[in-house]
């Protein structure tokens, strides 16, 4: 039985089973190269059924992440907050208006170029852009298709805590649960508008980054500033109550407003202006962001620390939602030791939904068996063979480049980052969730901290005070790192050990920190493989990871690879078994 999972109106997404296993994932944004695409994901579609060779109808049932009907919450939400009548109330109703019933593409922000309506007609969708579809079609609530994802990291343990984050799903912003045995609880449920996501996504527009896409910019900036707004932050803009909830003053801080660049004047008052996207950061932008930062992770430590004072048994915590991609939060929730272990899975944003969707579906089909470990590979998108690569460089009018040998290929790339050179990573399956894991990547020396102004300033584009991860080899990650767990999603920020800060300056942020990605031989065999060699040749055995990207999605095809690497400054391309260099490179520009 094949099964597939949606996700809309966000990170859209699409995956698919065949009976419990997960077989493909990929996000719509990989193939319609429009980041953060959240229009309905027919291209991601197309790619499941192509991984396949299937034909619509071989689909038994569609999987939603939403449960379309369950409307009366947001409803309530959009006429409290359109019936304040504040400045930007008219503003408000005519977003979520747009949001709910019109389906065209949002020129400013894909992420909502999908609409609620959509929902109640995904069969037409289908029969309009396939043919004729007589499967099943299931929805699932948006809260617990999250968690069902989130606890699939670990199915061994049975007393523990799930709380889902985010902006928000039908009617709730947030969903804390408790598990103990066979029994589930409901312990905590906090309704949308009142939202951390939009809490978080509020200030990263206050600060001049783009809304609903820039918010890790600002999760980056925090450490460069000090905390001295969080009083009045506290004060005005976000309260904690002692049930473990809070309470976002919405009506101050409009998000909906923020989408338009509009800021209320007693923000201002209380914060200063809000920063021009091309202005230059000054203390008090840096100031601010640490100050959002911290009273983030104080909120999510506050709902925490109270479950687990009701609920002392249970001794680990799965994360999702959108607001579990703050890896700063993460890593400090794991070092205060609240839980003996904390799992987070590759994608917690919306577009995991889609698999959290099919996980909800099987949970009551007891004749089928769940294959989990399916699950938690990140490794599930596409993936192309060396003639396939072949092919790419023949329809682009290229000269083929040299095809090495696997051994050689390792031998070569790591001679080069050793020397300092920066490499474009193109191999295996693309990863599914926002992060590159050694498949779709930059790579470089972490020992040279020059690097970074390399990558950011004259390869990716971007704010110098961007940190970069480091890939270890999960067998070394303890000599370097003060984390226990393994982070093979790159979810989690960790200390890095003080003796071992000066050989992989690179990707050690100004904190003394860095996001890990525990490199392990089970999942990316070639890149342990890679990173082993360049180990042996230089006695450390970290490299700098980035995503390999300018301005755009991550690179899916080798035709996105070959296009970015033609247009970037990096010396290689290793694409495959094909080895691109920069002679390569300047006798295709005199083409």
């Amino acid at each position: 039985m094949y099964l597939i999972g949606l996700s809309t109106m966000g990170s859209s997404a699409a995956c698919l089973f065949k009976d419990g296993r997960l077989v493909f994932a990929i996000e719509e944004e990989r193939l319609s190269r429009i980041k953060n695409d959240g229009s309905f994901p027919l291209l991601s579609i197309k790619e499941c059924l192509k991984y396949k060779n299937l034909d619509i109808n071989d689909i038994d049932t569609f999987c939603i992440y939403w449960k379309p009907y369950n409307i009366l919450g947001r409803v309530y939400g959009v006429l409290k907050k359109t019936l304040s009548f504040n400045k930007f109330a008219f503003l408000m109703f005519k977003i979520s208006f747009k949001s709910f019933f019109l389906k065209d593409k949002n020129k400013k922000y894909p992420e909502l170029s999908g609409s609620w309506v959509q929902l109640f007609f995904i069969r037409k969708i289908l029969r309009k852009n396939f043919s004729r579809f007589k499967g099943k079609i299931k929805y699932f609530d948006h809260h617990q298709t999250h968690q069902a994802y989130s606890e699939a990291m670990n199915i061994s343990h049975k007393d523990f805590l799930s709380i889902s984050l985010d902006g928000g799903g039908e009617e709730l912003s947030t969903v804390v649960t408790v598990v103990s045995g066979n029994q589930r609880k409901i312990i905590k449920k906090i309704p949308w508008p009142n939202s951390m996501g939009h809490f978080y996504s509020y200030f990263t527009g206050f600060l001049g980054f783009r809304m609903l896409e820039g918010e890790y910019k600002m999760m980056g900036l925090a450490p460069l500033g000090k905390p001295v707004y969080k009083k009045i932050i506290f004060d005005n803009f976000l309260k904690l109550d002692r049930k473990g909830g809070y309470l976002f003053n919405y009506n101050l801080c409009d998000y909906h407003a923020a989408l338009e660049d509009n800021f209320s004047p007693k923000v201002i008052k209380l914060l200063g202006k809000n920063r021009n996207k091309d202005e230059e950061f000054n203390q008090r932008h840096r100031d601010i962001a640490a100050s959002v930062q911290e009273v983030y992770e104080d909120t999510l430590e506050h709902m925490l620390s109270w479950a687990k004072s009701r609920y002392p048994n249970t001794k680990n915590l799965f994360l999702s939602g959108g607001c579990a991609l703050n890896v700063t939060a993460n890593g400090n929730i794991i070092k205060k030791g609240i839980f003996e272990t904390v799992y987070l899975p590759p994608a917690p944003h919306d577009a995991g939904c889609s698999i959290g969707a099919v996980l909800c579906y099987l949970k009551n089909e007891k004749k089928i068996t769940v294959d989990f470990e399916s699950i938690m590979n990140p490794y599930l998108g596409s993936i192309y063979s060396n003639e396939e690569v072949k092919k790419s460089f023949l329809e682009m009018g290229l000269e083929i480049p040299e095809l090495l040998e696997d051994d050689i290929l390792i031998k070569k790339t790591a001679s080069i980052l050793k020397n300092q050179g920066v490499i474009a990573w193109f191999q295996g399956r693309s990863e599914f969730g926002p992060r590159a894991l050694g498949s779709r990547s930059y790579l470089a020396d972490p020992r040279n901290d020059n690097i970074r102004y390399e990558i950011n300033k004259k390869i990716k584009k971007r704010e110098l005070f961007r940190p970069f991860a480091p890939s270890v080899l999960v067998e070394k990650q303890s000599e370097y790192f003060s984390l226990d767990l393994i982070s093979p999603y790159m979810n989690i920020v960790s200390d890095v050990k003080s003796n071992m800060a000066n050989k992989i300056p690179a990707v050690v942020h100004i904190d003394s920190t860095a996001r890990i990605h525990s490199v392990t031989k089970k999942l990316n065999p070639l890149y342990h493989k890679l990173i082993s060699e360049f180990y042996s040749i230089t006695n450390i055995p970290v490299l700098l990871n980035t995503s390999f990207n300018i301005q755009e999605p991550i690179v899916n095809s080798p035709k996105d690879a070959i296009k970015t690497f033609i247009n970037s400054r990096v010396d290689s391309l290793v694409i495959g078994n094909y080895f691109c260099d920069t002679n390569w490179r300047n006798r295709i520009k005199k083409l």
